[in-house]
């Protein structure tokens, strides 16, 4: 008589279906979100490099300004603006140099297919955001002030601000952290799906 096989357990199975997953192919969102994390991380790391010299130096563009009454008192608004915004801008560049290391790094293991890149890319994901909210609160304690007090110094003696320039300027800086966190949240969606997941688990460390 014919000697039957054991019967699978489901530990058995369960390594099966990961197996043929693995097989399967890389998900071209790994390999997508690899490219775009690399890039992304390159722009923002430059950024912060420009604002460490803005910082140590200053900005230099103040100086290429023409040299009217009216351009000369401008440059000095925009100077003074810059210095009372400086505790946000050494913060945020901070914040952008690790945000931007924790990217370059997922992005790297991303494309190298490595079980890791998805910690990395949650972690850098997570921290975005993270950095986000404190923007946010920086931009409510720095930003806001500074380009009332400058808009208000731009203005006629005894004019006042238009009543909605306020609102506007509050709307379109939530709306612009709203839209710098959607690239973290959509890549928390889609490389956290079961299927890619699984595929995760099917790849070296």
């Amino acid at each position: 008589m014919e000697q039957q096989p054991p019967p699978l357990t489901p530990q058995d199975i369960a390594a099966m279906q990961v197996a043929q997953h693995a097989q399967l192919g890389q998900p071209q969102t790994v390999k997508v979100f690899g490219i775009m994390h690399v890039i992304f991380a390159g722009f923002g790391l430059l950024g912060a490099v420009w604002g460490i010299f803005v910082i140590v130096v200053g900005n230099p563009f103040l100086h290429f300004m023409p040299q009217t009454p009216e351009m000369a008192a401008q440059a000095k608004m925009q100077e003074a603006m810059e210095q009372s915004m400086m505790p946000m801008t050494v913060i945020s560049t901070i914040l952008t140099v690790a945000v931007g290391l924790l990217m370059l790094r997922a992005g790297v293991l991303l494309l190298k297919k490595r079980r890791s890149g998805l910690q990395w890319s949650n972690r850098y994901a997570w921290a975005s955001l993270a950095s986000k909210v404190v923007n946010t609160v920086l931009a409510f304690v720095y930003t806001m002030p500074a380009m009332k007090e400058m808009m208000a110094s731009s203005m006629p003696k005894g004019a006042s601000l238009p009543g909605g320039m306020e609102w506007i300027v509050i709307g379109s800086t939530l709306l612009t952290i709203l839209a710098m966190s959607a690239y973290p949240v959509i890549t928390l969606v889609l490389l956290n799906r079961p299927k890619t997941k699984e595929w995760f688990a099917a790849q070296p460390v």
